[in-house]
């Protein structure tokens, strides 16, 4: 991109942010959880997936605590819940006022690196403007990112607001995956809000990939002084996720006409959307990506009939065999498979892809591994751990 135009949108997409103080306490009634869980299900020659959680409603994203316990976003309800030695929790960490219109709702969930000392956990949702969640799409405050600070399985106290994000009317392609970068620096990948336009704009952060400070201030060390833009031309993600040998960044984006991606974010790369789908080959694309020298074609594009890309996780042991350690695992939302693919040696794309396993019981929304190495997987009515069969 040319240089002036990166300048303005440094200035339009930073003054998108608030950063605020204390927030008020949220929580609310407990939800029940299933009494019986449904038998294992055999999803590979030797892996089985075990429920942990079922007929729970629409899970968003996975994160796991230093000490094993897991946490999941669920989207229509704002709570977080907790997974404690294999057992739901009736009691929720959170209940977040979300509104869940369309694509809205609680979308994002991650630990703080340090959550050992700061036992802060993060959160990204639409804030609905009721006190409570609800589906009216009329009803929203903002996007926000927030955190909360865990007092045992709980949260103790209200929210801490971290960064604010402008609400448009749009119900589709949000995004609101969050991760933390090895550097403990805050990552935030939004879509395009359902406006095609956003992913260029300098007067929008929607259909970017932002990086903050772990209080919602702006690093000194981004690509453009005071802006929060890491990266651009993104439509709709679906996973963000940080390989643990290299630091890289990596988003699972779901482009249009079922090109959908992986790619892995450089600092100040541009990705195309919605001036290129998939990998630049018409002769407007190749114009645009000859026009704009920070421009990057996807890491790994599906092809034209993707099954929509899922969540995404690097394997970090050997759990799983010798020969998937450190490789990259997904899903597919409409097979409800898991895909294992290899990096190539140069990690400039994916040399192998193969199902990993399948048969979930519902669409697959997240794939993440535990520090330890074990793969869980969300579904939309449930929440599994693959175990292997020795």
């Amino acid at each position: 991109m040319r240089k002036d135009v990166v300048g303005a949108a440094v200035l339009s997409a930073a003054a998108m942010f608030v950063i605020l103080a204390a927030g008020a306490a949220l929580f609310s009634g407990c939800v029940p959880a299933d009494s019986e869980r449904p038998a294992p299900i055999v999803v590979a020659p030797t892996v089985n997936a075990e429920y942990l959680a079922a007929g729970i409603d629409q899970p968003a994203a996975l994160a796991f605590l230093p000490d094993g316990r897991v946490l999941f976003a669920e989207k229509n309800t704002g709570l977080i819940r907790v997974i404690s030695n294999d057992e739901l929790l009736d009691e929720p960490f959170a209940a977040l006022a979300a509104n869940t219109a369309g694509e809205r709702g609680l979308l994002g969930v991650a630990a703080h690196p340090d959550f050992s000392k700061n036992n802060r956990v993060y959160a990204f949702y639409a804030r609905s403007d009721t006190g409570t969640a609800t589906s009216d799409p009329r009803a929203i405050v903002d996007y926000r990112v927030v955190y909360l600070t865990a007092a045992g399985d709980v949260a103790d106290g209200g929210e801490v607001f971290v960064a604010s994000i402008a609400a448009t009317s749009g119900t589709t392609r949000i995004g609101g995956r969050i991760a933390f970068a090895p550097d403990g620096k805050l990552l935030i990948a939004l879509g395009d809000f359902g406006d095609e336009t956003t992913g260029q704009s300098s007067s929008s952060p929607a259909g970017k990939v932002l990086r903050l400070n772990d209080d919602g201030s702006i690093p000194t060390d981004n690509p453009t002084t005071g802006s929060a833009v890491l990266a651009r031309g993104i439509r709709d993600p679906r996973g963000l996720t940080v390989e643990p040998l290299s630091g890289g960044v990596f988003l699972v984006d779901r482009n249009s006409g079922g090109h959908e991606e992986v790619n892995r974010i450089d600092a100040g790369a541009n990705y195309g959307w919605p001036s290129v789908v998939g990998v630049a080959s018409t002769s407007d694309e190749l114009a645009f990506a000859a026009a704009n020298g920070n421009y990057r074609d996807p890491f790994y594009e599906s092809g034209s009939s993707a099954p929509g890309l899922s969540g995404g996780g690097f394997n970090p042991s050997g759990r799983y065999g010798p020969r998937v350690q450190n490789d990259f695992f997904y899903g597919e939302a409409g097979t409800r498979r898991v895909i294992h693919a290899v990096l190539s040696a140069e990690s400039s794309e994916f040399s192998a892809r193969t199902i990993f396993a399948d048969g979930f019981p519902s669409a697959i929304v997240d794939v993440a591994f535990t520090p330890a190495g074990t793969m869980y997987v969300a579904c939309e009515t449930a929440i599994l751990r693959l175990a292997p069969v020795r």
